[in-house]
């Protein structure tokens, strides 16, 4: 006789497994996707590489004016608020509370499994309050969590109430707020930390790199977040590798750019070197040099010699949800058929910069002067300056300018054989750079006269 097994969900496990593994920037980032995906639903906001091209930074005084999102918080209270255009009661009712979206749902670019929004809210405490309000109408979902787990027995005690409310007359006031309290202890901790703040900061400033201050402005505790500067960078010299491919019938695109970074001071930031990778424009692994990227596996193993590498990755997807991005979309699913796809072209992008690497330097110690005249032009640009351009291998100019008629010549010789020296020169004086322009000059004089 057949019988039918429970298979019912339980609260328990999303209130208290669902939410293990997930950080308290996590949320905060889950929670400003919600924001960004309510500008693309209601002022068409559109995230591709393309765009990127017409977007320019705008001056501070219009900065200013651009849609906001505040995150706010202490240790009675989380709240973070916008004016990016808010959530349809029909999505509300529908989507925006359910675990997981239905097939037909167009949410937004960034919302891709339906599930950030309560994760977030069910880490950071036990009380919220979600209002939301659009031109056509707003609505108030309140929740008192610990009560609303009680009831896990029918369909309907997995209900959240919505209350109705008047909308707002101009899309520059539609938004939403979301209010937390009764924090968690493992939240109030955090917040306690006063690495918190800086933490969040480079969080949101590394995700949302390369369209906030464009799009749209994010503020916590009242301070502007500042974006994180990927450092491309290109000359007359230089020509970047690029290659634009497609998977999934044209579902997903692809832009894969290789390119030499801009130097500070003469050198080339460790920190900032390796693969950027973005989905929907949202960057989700950031200066990558793991063999997930093709480090240590089809392109050498990272080292130092390597700092001027950038590379960029850009998926896009009217369907987040074949991006290769994790639950989290902190990462990359390494396993995804369109990230392994990828990832065999990135390797052959990315050639051309490693072998002019390689040729400048030759040892560990050196640089070939030619490689290093090409790198010291490169000027720090703007990611948009790529955004259109069609698939190209990275090549530069095999001469740019005369060498210079000096070269630096520089060793380590033992410390007494310089003493050595000194005493027999009778000049106690000298540095060892002075006594070894003296043996060079000698050796020119005595051993190869002209």
């Amino acid at each position: 006789m057949k019988q039918l097994a429970n298979a019912h969900p339980r609260k328990r496990f999303f209130l208290e497994m669902f939410t293990r593994d997930l950080s308290l920037e996590d949320c905060v980032l889950d929670l400003i996707d919600n924001s960004v995906d309510a500008l693309h639903r209601t002022r068409h906001l559109d995230l591709s590489p393309p765009l990127l091209a017409e977007l320019e930074i705008p001056k501070q005084a219009a900065k200013a004016k651009l849609p906001s999102i505040e995150v706010v918080y202490t240790d009675l209270e989380f709240r973070i608020t916008d004016n990016c255009g808010g959530i349809e009661r029909e999505d509300a009712l529908n989507e925006v509370f359910s675990f997981g979206h239905s097939a037909g749902f167009k949410g937004g670019q960034l919302g891709v499994y339906g599930i950030g929004l309560k994760r977030a809210l069910f880490k950071i405490g036990k009380h919220f309050r979600v209002e939301s309000k659009t031109t056509g109408g707003g609505f108030v979902a309140e929740l008192d969590v610990d009560t609303w787990a009680k009831a896990d027995e029918k369909p309907e005690d997995w209900t959240i109430p919505l209350e109705f409310i008047p909308g707002v007359n101009a899309d520059a006031a539609a938004g939403t707020s979301i209010f937390i309290t009764r924090l968690t202890d493992e939240v109030k901790m955090r917040i306690k930390d006063k690495t918190l703040e800086a933490a969040l900061h480079t969080a949101i400033g590394t995700t949302y790199a390369v369209f906030m201050d464009r799009c749209v402005r994010i503020r916590v505790n009242g301070k502007d977040v500042r974006p994180m500067e990927i450092p491309v960078g290109e000359s007359a010299a230089v020509t970047p590798g690029h290659k634009n491919i497609s998977f999934e019938n044209g579902k997903v695109e692809i832009k894969l750019i290789a390119t030499l970074a801009a130097r500070i001071r003469g050198e080339w930031s460790s920190e900032r070197a390796g693969w950027y990778v973005l989905c929907n424009n949202r960057v989700v692994l950031a200066a990558d040099k793991s063999e997930l990227t093709g480090w240590n596996s089809g392109m050498p193993k990272f080292h130092s010699k390597y700092n001027g590498f950038i590379g960029l990755a850009f998926f896009q997807s009217e369907s987040p949800g074949l991006l290769p991005w994790t639950t989290t979309k902190r990462g990359v699913n390494g396993d995804s058929v369109v990230f392994r796809e990828a990832r065999v072209q990135m390797l052959l992008v990315a050639r051309g910069i490693i072998s002019f690497l390689n040729e400048m330097y030759p040892s560990d110690l050196y640089e070939q002067p030619q490689q290093r005249e090409i790198a010291d032009a490169i000027a720090p640009s703007e990611i948009r300056s790529f955004a259109t351009k069609p698939s190209s291998d990275f090549t530069f100019a095999r001469r740019v300018s005369a060498l210079k008629p000096t070269v630096r010549v520089q060793f380590d010789a033992k410390r007494s054989d310089v003493e050595r020296i000194r005493r027999h020169l009778r000049k106690s004086a000298w540095g060892a750079s002075r006594i070894a322009e003296s043996t060079f000059n000698y050796f020119l004089e005595n051993e190869c006269p002209k």
